[in-house]
């Protein structure tokens, strides 16, 4: 099953600290997350990562993204994935194992640790997937040719390192596309590379919609059908992704 036919959420960070809501909409309660699990359930879809979709066909699937890998995400989202035989993907800026988004707080945003190697390894022991987020967390489509390249090798490079099987998946940073997208990934071992906002959806520029406090039980059972896929089709020739923070 080709991944462009499958729903693909993003998500970030979920908790309640009121201090975090300088980075919101990508801080979502757990609540919101609660009741997005739900849906999920309620409509009868299955969450697998790009890994099994290279493996096993169903067409009743969806991927959960997070991005950045917050540390914190031990403390309830992954356990409420676990707890209902969910998994998800987790996309990682490798600069940055062990560390801060210093990216968020260069700009006065809250600082949130990151996951280190070891959160890591265990996310994949648990049947998570660990892809990754460019090495430095850029604005991809602003780099030249080379520096493009440099930063997919090294985030591959890091994570196979760590996991000791080289990662998939990628996730644009910022949702930027580089022109060059397919063909710099495909060389370095990336099959699946998830943006935000896509003008055509493809293996290396997949959508995903995003889930935040604002949105209802319906609106997010609504992100989950085929009917916002083509809302998204149609609307997404508009978006600018260069330009979406």
């Amino acid at each position: 099953m080709n991944s462009y036919h499958i729903p693909i959420a993003m998500l970030h960070h979920v908790s309640d600290r009121s201090d975090w809501d300088s980075l919101r909409p990508f801080v979502i309660r757990k609540r919101t997350f609660s009741i997005f699990l739900d849906a999920i359930e309620k409509t009868g879809l299955k969450t697998v990562t790009f890994r099994d979709i290279e493996k096993k066909r169903n067409k009743r699937s969806i991927i959960i993204s997070f991005d950045d890998c917050g540390k914190h995400l031990f403390d309830f989202a992954i356990p409420e994935l676990k707890r209902r035989e969910m998994t998800a993907v987790f996309y990682m800026p490798t600069a940055y194992i062990g560390d801060v988004n210093r990216w968020n707080t260069e700009k006065g945003q809250s600082e949130v640790e990151l996951m280190d190697a070891s959160d890591l390894k265990a996310l994949e022991d648990m049947g998570m997937e660990v892809g990754g987020h460019s090495h430095n967390h850029l604005h991809l489509a602003q780099l030249s040719e080379k520096e493009l390249r440099l930063e997919i090798e090294r985030c591959s490079s890091i994570l196979g390192s760590i996991l000791a099987q080289p990662p998939v998946s990628f996730a644009y940073p910022f949702g930027s596309i580089p022109m060059q997208a397919g063909n710099a990934f495909e060389a370095h071992g990336f099959k699946h590379a998830c943006a935000i906002f896509s003008p055509k959806q493809a293996a290396s520029q997949l959508r995903r919609f995003i889930i935040h406090d604002g949105d209802s039980k319906l609106s997010m059972r609504i992100k989950l059908t085929r009917i916002y896929a083509w809302y998204r089709h149609v609307n997404d020739t508009r978006m600018d992704n260069a330009s979406w923070t």
